[in-house]
C-alpha cells in the first residue's frame, strides 16, 4: 500500500460509502494522489483533469483494487469542501480531523457534469443542484476560485474560451 493511502479510508454508512481521513491531517497536507487512466469519456465517477481529459480506474477491476488504489472515487461533493484537487494531487483545506469526511466542490473541476443531482451537503450557502462550473452564475464561479482546477481557473479568467455550446 502506498504511503499516501494511509490517510484516507472507504466507510459505509446508511447504504453510502465515505472517504475519511484515517487520521489528523494538517492543511494543505497531499491526502493522496488519483490513480487511473486517462480518458475523453466524462462518467459520475470520473474527475476532470482538463478541457478533455478525466481520470478514471481500469474497466472491470475487482472490488480490492477499487478499495486499496481508486478509493478517490468515494470522494463525495460539498458546498464546503475539506479538500481541494491540483492536477491528480488531493490536498486538504485546512485541518481535518480524523474519521472526518474528505469532500470536494465538483465545479472545480467538472465543466459540466455527467449526472447533476441536488446536493445534500447542509451547507448555508449550498449551490443546491450541481450541475458544472459551465451552470454557475459568474459571481458563484468567482467565489470558487481558490478550490478551481489549473484549466476551471483559466477558463474563469479568460485564458482559455469556454467550450462550444455555452
Amino acid at each position: 500500500m502506498a504511503e499516501d493511502t494511509r490517510r484516507a479510508a472507504v466507510v459505509r454508512n446508511d447504504r453510502e460509502y465515505r472517504l475519511v481521513t484515517n487520521q489528523a491531517v494538517p492543511a494543505r497536507a497531499l491526502l493522496f494522489t488519483l490513480e487511473g487512466d486517462v480518458t475523453a469519456t466524462p462518467t459520475r465517477y470520473t474527475v476532470q483533469l482538463d478541457a478533455h481529459s478525466h481520470v478514471d480506474m481500469p474497466a472491470g477491476c475487482p472490488l480490492e483494487d477499487v478499495l486499496d488504489r481508486y478509493y478517490w472515487r468515494f470522494m463525495n461533493h460539498a458546498c464546503e469542501p475539506t479538500a481541494v484537487i491540483r492536477g491528480r494531487s488531493v490536498l486538504s483545506l485546512r485541518p481535518i480531523p480524523a474519521w472526518s469526511e474528505i469532500t470536494f466542490h465538483y465545479a472545480s473541476t467538472e465543466y459540466d457534469m455527467a449526472e447533476p443531482f441536488t446536493c445534500r451537503c447542509g451547507a448555508a450557502g449550498c449551490d443546491g443542484t450541481i450541475q458544472g462550473f459551465r451552470h454557475l452564475p459568474p459571481e458563484r464561479r468567482e467565489s470558487l476560485r481558490e478550490l478551481l482546477s489549473p484549466y476551471l481557473l483559466a477558463v474563469l479568467d479568460g485564458r482559455i474560451p469556454e467550450p462550444a455550446g455555452v
